[in-house]
């Protein structure tokens, strides 16, 4: 008898070969951990440094934006995010200051940035004369403490406004802008260079430690190499198999590991004795437990396949005429009768390929397959046919008719939908007398 092999071993023997190799790494690791940490302070020098020069560089034009909007427009928001990017741009000097500090390249930006608090001032004024006109409440502190010559509180509020959009978009505003954008951009610049340089050095040392662990990895490689050639044999190809009879609805090979064999095995059996459960519940789900017609859900996915597909087809919906009246005179189990005699009729009077559907009470649908306008004779045929029996009184069950109305996919002037056009011709022969047939 083969032996077995098991998944519990397997597993023994992984845990053990990870942790041999989980002490190598360990130790070499450890020699390498500084290399490491110099490599990812560069790089995150490097992210913040580019991010706070990103965020400077385009904070000033935001900020030139904001005002000169809120100038125009007098709209609070403007207001708001004016002094939101202003604490986006502190933020980012702030990121540059705990890795520049005290640097030369960082004391220029600092200069330039105390230079464009002389700018900021210019803006405050431009703000506050708008504030002051719109009649702002819970005005930020800056603006608050910013009070406005004599002569200007003198000025109507046009004037103020004027007064305001002049201020930032002056000769005189677009020099000192420009000057400071080039301070700062010629700041930012060294700042890069110098955490470029920082990264290329730490490269380097994180090279060397590269080349430290490429034995290690090598032996990994081949041990894992070797495992996964067995956990393939022994776990992965069964579960491929397994997962493909799922798909195709088949019993399990018994192959692979003892436990997958096992589980196998099991499958198999409840899988036999399901069977035949399943195919009753699907049976019950898609079928009307009285008619043994297809249900409306089912009706509703064979439409929509239908609908999106490129077969030309015919939709018929059919009301038993009157049936109510029917129902409340001769009792619910003669109205059950008459359901059922009409289900056994449309399915007689149509093709196996067809689909016949009891989608309400009363109200069944035909889903006529290969079916175009120019062969709606032969569907007039069935309806007056199945009428013909129907209208036949016997003993148990009183004569009725069927209202019918009929569209084709490949119908001219077609309307919203297929249901909706069959459902118009369907109420144009209960409006005229039942008892018939109408295309759309």
């Amino acid at each position: 008898m083969k032996r077995k092999i098991k998944i519990q071993s397997i597993s023994a023997w992984s845990i053990g070969i990870a942790l041999i190799l989980t002490v190598v790494f360990v130790v070499i690791l450890h020699y390498g951990k500084n290399e490491v940490k110099r490599f990812e302070d560069a790089t995150d020098q490097y992210i913040v440094c580019e991010n706070a020069a990103r965020q400077l560089q385009d904070g000033s034009d935001y900020l030139t934006e904001q005002v000169r909007l809120y100038a125009m427009t007098g709209e609070r928001n403007y207001l708001d995010q004016y002094f939101e990017e202003a604490d986006v741009t502190k933020q980012a000097l702030e990121s540059l200051k705990k890795y520049f500090d005290k640097t030369e390249a960082f004391q220029s930006l600092q200069q330039a940035m105390e230079d464009s608090k002389e700018l900021m001032l210019t803006e405050y004024h431009s703000l506050k004369l708008v504030a002051t006109v719109m009649g702002e409440k819970d005005i930020p502190a800056e603006l608050e403490q910013l009070d406005l010559p004599e002569e200007e509180k003198q000025l109507s509020q046009k004037e103020k406004l004027e007064k305001a959009q002049k201020l930032v978009s002056n000769n005189e505003y677009r020099n000192k802008r420009g000057t400071i954008m080039r301070e700062v951009s010629g700041c930012l610049d060294q700042l890069l260079e110098k955490t470029k340089n920082r990264q290329q050095r730490a490269n380097t040392i994180f090279s060397d430690m590269y080349l430290k662990l490429e034995i290690a990895i090598m032996i990994l490689v081949i041990l894992l190499l070797s495992i996964c050639i067995i956990v393939r044999k022994l776990i992965v190809v069964p579960l491929v198999y397994y997962n493909k009879s799922i798909m195709e609805g088949e019993i399990f090979p018994v192959i692979g590991a003892a436990e997958l064999q096992k589980w196998a095995e099991t499958y198999n059996k409840v899988f036999k004795e399901n069977e035949e459960t399943q195919r009753l519940i699907r049976r019950q789900a898609e079928h009307d437990a009285m008619t043994d017609a297809l249900n409306r859900r089912s009706f509703e996915k064979l439409l929509h396949m239908y609908e999106n597909g490129d077969t030309p087809y015919a939709l018929i919906l059919i009301d038993v005429d009157t049936f109510k009246t029917v129902n409340d005179m001769y009792g619910h189990a003669v109205g059950d009768e008459i359901l059922k005699k009409v289900t056994g009729l449309l399915k007689k009077a149509f093709r196996s390929i067809d689909h016949v559907c009891r989608i309400g009470g009363d109200e069944f649908a035909i889903i006529m397959v290969e079916m175009t306008s120019d062969l709606k004779y032969t569907i007039e045929e069935k309806i007056k046919a199945v009428n013909e029996e129907l209208g036949t009184e016997n003993e148990n069950i009183p004569a009725v008719s069927l209202s019918v109305g009929v569209a084709f996919s490949d119908r001219e002037n077609s309307g919203e939908s297929i249901f909706k056009d069959a459902d118009k011709a369907l109420y144009y022969v209960k409006e005229n007398g039942r008892n018939g047939c109408k295309f759309y």
